[in-house]
């Protein structure tokens, strides 16, 4: 029980990190690594006010963490029925 929560959690982070990173990234216009402008997918015109506003990093957080908690939970709940 004590290795699923540790699995978990160790993907819950790791899909945190790299929603948020391609989140900002997707706001910003710009690729992460490189740090070159580049078109790298839609974005809402809220997304563009906060962008303009400085709250951008905020938003990508929020829109990372669904994802995420969703992906966590599924992962524990298959090792919880398959373990």
């Amino acid at each position: 029980m004590f290795m699923n929560i540790i699995i978990s959690s160790i993907v819950f982070m790791l899909s945190l990190i790299f929603n948020y990173i391609g989140a900002v990234g997707r706001i910003e216009r710009k690729n992460q690594y490189t740090k070159k402008f580049q078109e790298t997918g839609p974005v809402s015109k809220k997304e563009e006010i906060a962008f303009f506003e400085g709250k951008h990093k905020k938003l990508a957080f929020i829109q990372s963490l669904t994802p995420s908690i969703i992906l966590g939970s599924l992962v524990f709940l298959i090792l919880n029925f398959v373990l």
